[in-house]
């Protein structure tokens, strides 16, 4: 009897357990359906924040999620929570993969080994920092240790993988690095070339570090060949690239599904290019303060004028959402009580098709953290959401084009030229942008890293194109631009007239009709778009008091432009349209093909719009 109501009773109790099973929904916290991994919320329009803000501050600002947010230190139990409260909350995180820092690591060891030496054999300081060193992109141990920590981070539940540092500096002189420079040359050089071209007579007994420190040198920007200097760094470039396309590959391996990677392509720099074409999504550090860092070579005056740098975005990858953010050590010099700034520079990514990472306790090198207040930065953030129209579906408008050739900018025949070709074309965008010229980046790949070539038709629907001082274009190239100038079209190259400063005036003399014509000052940042058969101007103050913390409001702006074949604008209302004021509405005049308005005063950031 006592057997036959065991029996009965474990019967029972399995029926209970296959009854919960089957009928109680699977794969859901109480109840709830399975998350599902996807790649369909990728869009221009992505807003990210730093670190790891609560579900309330995303939602307030209207993020698509978070970056640089979780697992530095590998994937832990209290941030894959963090992973799945997001989740539930309908947010993406994206987690934070350092390539570079050995503080990502415990392991004292492995930090020794593999870090980057010099050219004396001496380990190389992270950022100055006792004990921190830079890894070796090259060292079969740091790569073992990249590639377990990216497939446990893929497995890790999350929605993309931010890659930071991707690009690798050139300042490692170990054994790894010198052969690997040397496989390269074997691969790519006959012994004829090495011979003619770098006097290397047998390659099993070259190092590059032992031919340097013979000329005297310690870097190799002191090698006395420039061809074999501009070898080196194309070794470095290939290597690096073929080990950042490698992770990417087993991150999705271990993920088992496509997951999304990014990496902060720091300003875009050539450098930092090559690494695009892989990628998902571009997120990226900008120079945004006049204040002294001795990493960033170029910077532009507070709160920065990167017009050119999102138009190349756009030119170098159309179809991918491209955010910019801060570089981290200058947040140390912003104060969190400057969020018109904030507002300003995504606005200005937003009016040039791209967005602006907001942090929220973010990290800043040299201490402390650095977040936003929400309330701060939602009616921009708000407005953008609500206004759809005034940055989706647009053309550009512009009569002139600036060309990035990547081979120029990146290795070129001498490593200095390439140098002083990005310099040039820097430099040639902002007094573009400063002189309120409509302009467009025409790009061009180099054909090894960057498969991306331009055609007559592209060039043709430009009146004028800008070729920057020290290109070094190849023939195919110069083909295609003799081919445009016989049609009509003119080709401004820099090197032609002695100062930067003469491109405007010389452009105004060959281009009978530049587009528009304003009384503002430099201090006016203006996009024109064609939106149908209309047209949309955004309108971005760059006088900004630090100070008073606030910008300088611009008044009586005055706004002359050729109308677009194919646009009315008979009829139509001319609005303005700020998160900064109520809508208005502006009086304007059309003769000769041409219109004219003036709009009162410009706080921060405006858009006319003829509806």
């Amino acid at each position: 009897m006592k057997k036959t109501l065991a029996a009965t009773f474990l019967l029972v109790l399995l029926l209970a357990v296959l009854a919960v099973f089957f009928l109680h929904p699977k794969g859901g916290e109480e109840g709830r359906p399975p998350y599902t991994f996807t790649r369909d919320w990728l869009d221009k329009g992505n807003l990210w924040v730093f670190d790891q803000p609560p579900p309330g501050y995303l939602e307030e600002v209207g993020a698509t999620g978070t970056a640089f947010s979780v697992y530095y230190g590998g994937v832990n139990e209290e941030e894959r929570d963090y992973v799945e409260t997001l989740h539930r909350h309908g947010f993406k995180v994206t987690a934070n993969f350092p390539t570079v820092q050995s503080k990502t690591t415990e392991n004292l060891r492995l930090r020794a080994e593999a870090a980057k030496r010099d050219i004396y054999g001496n380990p190389i300081q992270f950022l100055g920092e006792k004990d921190l060193y830079e890894m070796c992109g090259n060292h079969p141990l740091w790569r073992e240790f990249l590639i377990s920590r990216i497939e446990e981070q893929a497995r890790g539940g999350v929605d993309g993988i931010l890659i930071d540092e991707p690009g690798e500096l050139g300042n490692c002189f170990c054994d790894y690095c010198m052969q690997a420079f040397n496989d390269y040359l074997a691969e790519h050089y006959s012994p004829e070339e090495l011979q003619r071209l770098f006097g290397i007579t047998d390659l099993s007994s070259f190092s590059y570090r032992e031919y340097l420190l013979a000329h005297g040198g310690e870097h190799y920007w002191d090698d006395p060949n420039p061809q074999l200097q501009v070898a080196y760094l194309e070794a470095r470039y290939w290597s690096r690239r073929e080990f950042i396309a490698e992770l990417i590959q087993r991150a999705r391996q271990a993920a088992g599904w496509d997951i999304p990677v990014t990496a902060n392509t720091y300003g875009l720099m050539p450098n930092q290019q090559i690494f695009v074409p892989l990628l998902d999504f571009v997120i990226f550090e900008i120079p945004v303060t006049s204040e002294v860092n001795p990493t960033i070579r170029y910077l532009r005056p507070l709160p920065g004028k990167n017009l050119t740098t999102y138009l190349l975005a756009e030119a170098l990858d159309p179809e991918k959402p491209f955010s910019a953010f801060p570089d981290v050590f200058e947040l140390l010099h912003l104060s969190e009580d400057e969020w018109w700034l904030w507002r300003h520079w995504l606005a200005e990514a937003r009016a040039c098709g791209a967005s602006f990472m907001l942090p929220y306790r973010a990290y800043v090198c040299g201490g402390g953290s650095y977040t936003l207040e929400v309330d701060k930065i939602s009616p921009y953030t708000r407005f953008f959401a609500g206004h759809p129209q005034y940055y989706e579906n647009l053309e550009r408008a512009a009569t002139v084009a600036l060309l990035h050739d990547l081979h120029s900018t990146l290795t070129n025949r001498y490593t200095w030229q390439a140098n002083l070709a990005w310099e040039s074309f820097e430099n040639l965008g902002m007094l573009l942008q400063e002189a309120h010229v409509p302009f467009e980046v025409l790009y061009r790949g180099d054909g090894i890293f960057v498969q991306k070539s331009l055609t007559l038709e592209d060039l043709r629907k430009y009146g004028a194109i800008i070729i920057p001082r020290y290109y070094d274009l190849d023939s195919g190239l110069q083909a295609l631009l003799s081919q445009y100038s016989s049609l009509g079209g003119k080709v401004v190259r820099c090197e032609d007239f002695p100062r930067d400063e003469l491109l405007v005036p010389t452009l105004k003399g060959l281009v009978a009709d530049l587009g528009l014509e304003t009384n503002a000052s430099g201090d006016l940042g203006v996009v024109v778009y064609r939106r149908g058969d209309s047209l949309l101007l955004h309108l971005l103050n760059y006088s900004y008091d630090r100070g008073t913390r606030d910008f300088l409001d611009l008044t009586d702006l005055q706004f002359t432009l050729t109308v677009p074949e194919g646009v009315r604008l008979e009829g139509k209302t001319l609005k303005l349209v700020s998160p900064d004021a109520p809508e208005s509405t502006l009086e304007y005049t059309l003769e000769n093909g041409r219109v004219t308005f003036t709009v009162p005063n410009l706080h921060c950031y405006s858009l006319v719009s003829f509806e």
